[in-house]
């Protein structure tokens, strides 16, 4: 009966953390590949660990430090760039479909949106990165991020609200999805305008206390279940 007790719980872990653990590794790591791999790992550490859980911390807490740790390993030869290369890299010429993809074109031009997120939240380093992601996208307190970094609250909340404001300037300027009536000159812009995708986050913004893009992205471009294979 304890081992079916067991299962019971891995899978609601599954269900309640699964799509979310893939989100903060594919959002830390370029590489699709090793965000797959990162996840994975993650989860059969999770799942080794499972059985020794005692309760002596809030189960979301021990999954994320985890995944942090995990995740960590994995990223340190992710690249930070500076904003103006960004920009420079995302104003280059409008980008076209590839006329040999097939499968439906709106799913590319969402999947294109998903890894230029990615991209640019490598503007912020590795730690910063991971304590913006995991208050802003999967909304964990302050005291819960200090305690998954091993750092004090008030200093995680300086550097997420460094990291907001960074983020914030920059998508203004360059991101449609962020602001569909800013100056965007973003390689994909038409692709993303012809397909009305900034009109499916204004709904979402209508449902948020504040627009989040991040958090609306996990929500609107197409989940990545990094751990199904593993699992």
């Amino acid at each position: 009966m304890g081992q079916n007790h067991l299962n019971l719980c891995a899978d609601d872990i599954v269900d309640d953390y699964g799509t979310m653990v893939s989100s903060i590794c594919r959002r830390m790591i370029r590489n699709e590949e090793v965000a797959k791999d990162a996840a994975q790992e993650a989860w059969a550490e999770i799942l080794k660990g499972l059985p020794t859980f005692r309760g002596d911390a809030k189960i979301s807490t021990w999954i994320y430090t985890v995944t942090y740790h995990t995740v960590m390993r994995y990223s340190q030869r992710e690249k930070t760039y500076s904003t103006r290369f960004l920009r420079n890299y995302f104003h280059g010429d409008q980008r076209e479909v590839p006329c040999h993809i097939d499968y439906d074109r709106n799913i590319w031009i969402k999947e294109m949106c998903d890894k230029c997120l990615t991209g640019i939240l490598h503007c912020l380093d590795g730690e910063a990165r991971m304590a913006y992601l995991f208050r802003d996208m999967v909304q964990l307190s302050y005291e819960d991020i200090a305690k998954i970094l091993e750092k004090d609250p008030s200093a995680v909340r300086k550097n997420v609200s460094r990291c907001r404001k960074k983020l914030r300037n920059f998508l203004n300027d360059e991101c449609v999805l962020f602001n569909p009536n800013g100056k965007c000159q973003c390689r994909m812009k038409s692709l993303v305008t012809g397909i009305e995708l900034p009109q499916e986050y204004i709904k979402l913004r209508k449902f948020v206390n504040r627009a989040n893009l991040y958090l609306e992205a996990h929500r609107v471009l197409p989940q990545k279940n990094y751990w199904e294979e593993y699992i």
